[in-house]
């Protein structure tokens, strides 16, 4: 085809319906990648121009006829509930392998029953601030890379992930050198408990940024496969050739990070060989930035959210250690523990949000505009039955648990599953916490799907406040333990600021529906 132009219209309307006028041929030109300096190259002087240039060969070619509804017929119900409860369960397996494997061998990636508290505490710093710090980037690489591959749009899945991983890296390198002068100027941390803390910030940060890719794919059991790949290093190094636990769990991160990355470079050049995708120019940085801000802080306030009370507890737990923090072994079993309910409802959020969005898609085209109200009502039905489904789920998974732990803990020696004491008192509250936090991830998910975003971020700031304020308050006038109360409190202010939301758009559901995007 020698005319250019009408080469370009072939290609910007592959796959696509007749366009209706000029401003879609316009449109279609930007998702292409099209700008102002490229309709240049062809003689005009914008896009608008280029588009009206174009429009003169809609006729020259045949269209595809497209059906409104789905074209794939979806799995049976029962198929579908079985599929995404174990997705959902498995997007948090690999941190309750992390526990399991501590419990059954006494150490697993990042965890080790062996060391002292001193080291423990140095170490639970450097994993948390690892989650918080790279909760941001790691939720910004997952929603813009899932929406290009939603989209098809392959090179641009691609380019976007490769440029957010390495700004993200970056960041970690510049925390790193940050984090090793300070300590150098003011002297915090004697030299063999800094090493710790800088190599394990540095190589769980990476780890996390690294599994965030395969998280974008929703590649949850590769992850799972991945964890336990570093875990074998971790007997390898220890039991084979000899080294501490600790500096066998330094290299088997290492070794970890580098084959992650490894085979997510390799997933990242096949995904630019894909020659359907239409666009490969990034947006503008600033629109990049403007679009994202809202999902950076949402994962830097989620996972300051899961952390802070641990901080707090173990911060009035070192009033006479000589340190900021202490290290509470009962106070982390105990919220460790109470993470398998969180697991399992996980598995109820995904079933839930797959089936809120398959209904929604399904039911726009069996009500006709004039029954938006019984639209709405049938939304407001799923979801009472929803809550009911999760209240029941809720506590059965609290007996459930709270049964196999206290079997387990007589199989195990006390040092490696200290649940006695107050460690139960943490589990029943941090269970209720957590029922309420999946409660609220289930609503924001919701709200995401809508571009409410805001709506989720304010709920996130709010609950971190409360968490911190009733944390510090109640660990300092009764015990340190009373700070997983905040995590409760916090959790259910998160719950009410979605619920209340989205109780409101559920009366108007047609509306946030069609004003979504």
């Amino acid at each position: 085809m020698s005319d250019p132009l009408a080469k370009l219209y072939q290609e910007i309307t592959k796959d696509r319906g007749e366009p209706l006028d000029v401003w879609e041929i316009a449109a279609l030109l930007e998702v292409y990648g099209i700008r102002d300096v490229d309709a240049k190259e062809y003689g005009y002087t914008d896009v608008f121009e280029l588009a009206k240039a174009l429009w003169r060969y809609k006729d020259t070619k045949s269209y595809p006829k497209k059906s409104i509804t789905s074209q794939q017929t979806p799995p049976p119900f029962k198929k579908r509930v079985k599929k995404n409860f174990i997705k959902g369960l498995a997007f948090a397996m690999p941190m309750l392998l992390q526990s399991i494997a501590t419990v059954i061998f006494g150490f697993a990636l990042w965890s080790n029953i062996h060391m002292d508290v001193t080291e423990a505490t140095i170490i639970a710093l450097s994993t948390f601030l690892a989650m918080i710090l790279t909760g941001g980037p790691a939720q910004v690489i997952g929603r813009k890379g899932l929406y290009y591959l939603k989209m098809n749009e392959y090179i641009l899945a691609a380019k976007t992930i490769e440029l957010l991983f390495g700004i993200s890296m970056l960041k970690i390198i510049f925390l790193s050198v940050a984090f090793t002068l300070f300590n150098w100027i003011f002297g915090v941390l004697d030299w063999h408990l800094f090493v710790i803390f800088i190599t394990m910030f540095f190589l769980l940060g990476t780890l996390f940024l690294a599994v965030s890719i395969y998280y974008v794919f929703e590649e949850y059991e590769t992850i799972l496969y991945f964890f336990i790949y570093g875990l074998v290093w971790v007997f390898v190094v220890h039991y084979v050739l000899g080294l501490d636990y600790l500096q066998a769990q330094f290299v088997a991160l290492a070794i970890l990070d580098l084959t992650i990355i490894s085979f997510a470079y390799k997933k990242l050049r096949d995904l630019r060989k894909k020659t359907q995708s239409e666009g490969e120019i990034l947006p503008r940085p600033s629109m990049l930035v403007y679009t994202l801000v809202p999902f950076f802080v949402y994962g830097f306030l989620y996972f300051l959210f899961l952390t802070i009370d641990r901080l707090i507890a173990w911060n009035a737990n070192a009033t006479d250690q000589g340190f900021f923090l202490w290290f509470d072994a009962r106070y982390e079993v105990g919220s460790d523990l109470a993470l398998l309910v969180f697991v399992i409802l996980m598995g109820v959020v995904e079933v839930v949000v797959y089936e809120f969005l398959y209904r929604l898609n399904e039911k726009v085209f069996v009500y006709s505009i004039f029954e938006y109200e019984k639209f709405n009502r049938s939304f407001v039905e799923f979801y009472k039955k929803v809550n009911t489904t999760f209240i029941i789920t809720t506590l059965l998974s609290i007996i459930v648990v709270y049964i196999f732990v206290s079997l387990l803990s007589l199989a195990v020696e006390e040092r490696a599953l200290p649940f006695g004491g107050y460690g139960v008192f943490v589990f029943f509250v941090g269970s209720l916490a957590f029922a309420f936090l999946a409660n609220a991830l289930m609503n924001a998910l919701i709200l995401f799907s809508f571009s409410r975003q805001k709506v989720v971020v304010k709920g996130a700031l709010l609950a971190v406040l409360a968490n911190f304020v009733v944390g510090m308050v109640l660990s300092r006038v009764l015990e340190p333990y009373f700070a997983v109360i905040g995590l409760l409190v916090g959790s259910v202010v998160f719950w009410y600021v979605t619920f209340r939301f989205l109780a409101k758009m559920f009366g108007k559901l047609d509306y946030y529906y069609y004003s979504a995007y």
